[in-house]
């Protein structure tokens, strides 16, 4: 909790800063209506589309970046607290929990998303689930070597070096996505398949972002957390696969020769 609370006022303080920044850019410009006001911990906030869809009018032609955005809208926040004199503790905590919430829950749009009806679903039987439990190791284990080659053949990166290893290993989970495509899955194991294939499609978005997006941070830390999320639903999917496999007595392992 002390850690969390750190965390908060790090990124409370730093987007402060950074809002008091670009608001200097912009000082002829009045904050756009709509913005929220926080005056007690009680009210709800702006659900993630509105959060991140305020209407910023600007002198500049250059597209607000997300980071610029959110700074941006909790300078106007703070300052609409601060000229209340509502800045006590709890409304300043409330005003932080709610922008890391928000970052938190920004997602990129996966670049392709796959529906039930792309899938080639065939009946569930002990003879199918097995071969689809080795098609899917097969892929695994194939593209997890692709990416080890990727890491150490990277060496020494430099900003622009990490940009093109991210976006390859972006490439790569693409691959998969579409490759899993064309595996034919047993029928109750098709919305399993299909999370997989769309968490990949999204994760290859996101390595994009990070590797287009040096410019905003907020953008990038919220890419990262996709692929964490994902990373970690990604086991449990694979596990869903291996439970349906040991349920058939077929035992899940590396060896496709089993």
């Amino acid at each position: 909790m002390i850690m969390r609370a750190k965390i908060l006022s790090a990124l409370f303080l730093s987007l402060i800063m950074i809002g008091a920044a670009f608001w200097s850019r912009f000082f002829d410009n009045k904050p756009a209506a709509g913005l929220a006001t926080v005056s007690s911990p009680s009210i709800t906030p702006m659900n993630d589309e509105a959060f991140l869809s305020a209407n910023f009018t600007d002198s500049s032609s250059t597209p607000l970046s997300t980071t610029d955005m959110l700074s941006r809208q909790l300078f106007s926040d703070y300052a609409d607290l601060k000229s209340k004199g509502e800045t006590s503790s709890e409304n300043l905590n409330y005003l932080a929990e709610r922008y890391a919430e928000g970052i938190m829950n920004i997602r990129p749009a996966a670049s392709k998303v796959t529906a039930i009806e792309q899938l080639t679903i065939i009946p569930d039987s002990a003879e199918n689930t097995f071969n689809y439990g080795k098609s899917m190791i097969a892929a695994r284990s194939k593209y997890a070597a692709l990416a080890k080659e990727e890491s150490e053949g990277a060496g020494d990166l430099n900003q622009e070096g990490f940009g093109d290893f991210i976006t390859r290993a972006g490439n790569l989970y693409l691959a998969s996505a579409n490759e899993l495509l064309k595996i034919k899955v047993p029928a109750s194991l098709a919305r399993n398949h299909l999370e997989i294939i769309n968490d990949y499609f999204q994760t290859a978005e996101a390595m994009r972002t990070i590797a287009e997006s040096s410019d905003d941070p907020v953008k990038i830390y919220a890419a990262i957390q996709t692929q964490i999320r994902n990373a970690k639903k990604e086991d449990e999917l694979f596990l869903n696969i291996q439970i349906a496999m040991s349920a058939g007595g077929i035992i899940w392992s590396g060896n496709l020769n089993q």
